[in-house]
C-alpha cells in the first residue's frame, strides 16, 4: 500500500513539475514534501478526499469576481458582478473591477471615455452563502471626429 501511494505521489509531482518552464523553489520542495507527507501517515485516503474537496470548493485560481453585461443600446452596457461564494478576500475591490471592464468597453472603436450612469452594491442572502453583488451602468463616450477629417 505504501508503495502504490508514494508512486502516486510520485507521478503527481512529475505531472506537476512539467507544467511549469523553469523549476522553483517550491516545485523542488514538492518531491520532498510529498515523501515526507507520506512517510508520516498524512497521506490516507479521507485526507486526501478532503484536501481535494475543499480545493474544489476554494479554487484560488477562480476569479473573486464573474462578470455579466448586456448592451442596453450602442452605447450603453449594464454590467452586474457577483463575488465568489467561498472566497479569501476581495470584498472591497467590486467597484475597481467595474470601472477596468468599464475601460475595457470605453476601448472598443469609435469610443474613448466613459460615464459611470448608475453603480449600487450589496450582499444577496442566499444559500449555503451570502454574496457580495454589484450592479452598474456604463455610457461609452465619443471619440471627437478631429477637424481636419471633416
Amino acid at each position: 500500500m505504501k508503495t502504490s501511494l508514494r508512486t502516486a505521489a510520485g507521478g503527481l509531482v512529475i505531472l506537476l513539475a512539467g507544467c511549469g518552464t523553469a523549476p522553483t523553489q517550491d516545485m523542488v520542495l514538492l518531491p520532498a514534501a510529498a515523501v515526507v507527507a507520506s512517510n508520516a501517515g498524512y497521506l490516507k485516503l479521507p485526507i486526501v478526499a478532503g484536501a481535494v474537496a475543499f480545493y474544489v470548493v476554494m479554487d484560488p485560481f477562480a476569479p473573486n469576481w464573474t462578470i455579466e453585461e448586456s448592451a442596453q443600446a450602442d452605447d450603453r452596457y449594464l454590467i452586474a458582478l457577483r463575488h465568489k461564494a467561498v472566497h479569501s478576500g476581495g470584498g472591497g475591490e467590486a467597484l475597481q473591477v467595474f470601472k477596468r471592464r468599464a475601460a475595457q468597453l470605453a476601448g472598443k472603436p469609435g469610443f474613448g471615455a466613459y460615464e459611470v450612469v448608475s453603480w449600487q452594491q450589496g450582499i444577496e442572502s442566499g444559500r449555503p452563502f451570502a454574496q457580495r453583488v454589484a450592479f452598474g451602468e456604463v455610457r461609452l463616450l465619443r471619440v471627437p471626429v478631429p477637424v481636419a477629417a471633416r
